[in-house]
């Protein structure tokens, strides 16, 4: 069982949020979520990664996570009726993590609605679910303060248009509407101005997610 991965990147889709990461001679792909993705280095840089391995009777999938408790997180959410790797991997990319935490022990379904894919009933059952569970898991962030997302490469000048697009493609993978993800994605590059050009995908990603979700 493979729990932990330290590794060159050798490729990053952010359409499908998918990422190779080579390791002793092999390739290992792995599904991520967009918080994870967004902290992940441009290719030919170094990452390391949370595994959790997802056995199925056709396949083998393998998942990875920023950090422990992104990774814990996902597995709580796997335990919740009707919620799958997919899901939960949907659910991880619409917040920061201790955000979302937040977001469930408090009882705020209707901010779990408002990430593409989660349905009203889907959302009340993570809740219902994972409320007590999520409420000792916060505690125990804030304790230890362990909650700070993995921080992405910054990206040269002449990469600001392809992180642009990167941020776009992201964000329509996972199911957001073209239109608003474009007037949300244009709003933080005016904000950026000229730091835009030496920006991150992570920097790109969460302010246009954070303004979709507001929405």
């Amino acid at each position: 069982m493979i729990g932990w991965i330290k590794g060159k990147v050798v490729r990053r889709n952010p359409a499908s949020g998918v990422i190779i990461v080579e390791a002793q001679g092999v390739g290992w792909e792995l599904q991520v979520s967009l918080q994870t993705l967004a902290g992940v280095p441009i290719e030919g840089q170094v990452v390391e990664l949370w595994i959790h391995t997802n056995v199925r009777e056709d396949a083998i999938q393998l998942f990875g996570f920023a950090d422990e408790r992104e990774k814990q997180l996902f597995r709580m959410l796997t335990s919740v009726p009707k919620v799958g790797p997919r899901n939960a991997v949907a659910v991880l990319g619409g917040l920061p993590v201790l955000e979302l935490v937040e977001c469930i022990a408090a009882g705020e379904s209707a901010k779990l609605v408002k990430i593409p894919g989660i349905g009203k009933k889907t959302a009340e059952q993570i809740v219902l679910t994972l409320g007590d569970k999520a409420l000792t898991l916060l505690e125990f962030m804030r304790s230890s303060g362990d909650a700070a997302p993995a921080s992405a490469a910054p990206a040269s000048a002449d990469a600001s248009d392809e992180l642009a697009t990167a941020a776009r493609d992201v964000l329509l993978s996972l199911g957001w509407k073209a239109k608003p993800v474009e007037k949300a994605l244009a709003q933080v590059l005016e904000e950026l101005g000229d730091k835009a050009k030496g920006t991150s995908l992570d920097a790109l990603v969460r302010p246009t997610l954070a303004r979709l979700m507001e929405r």
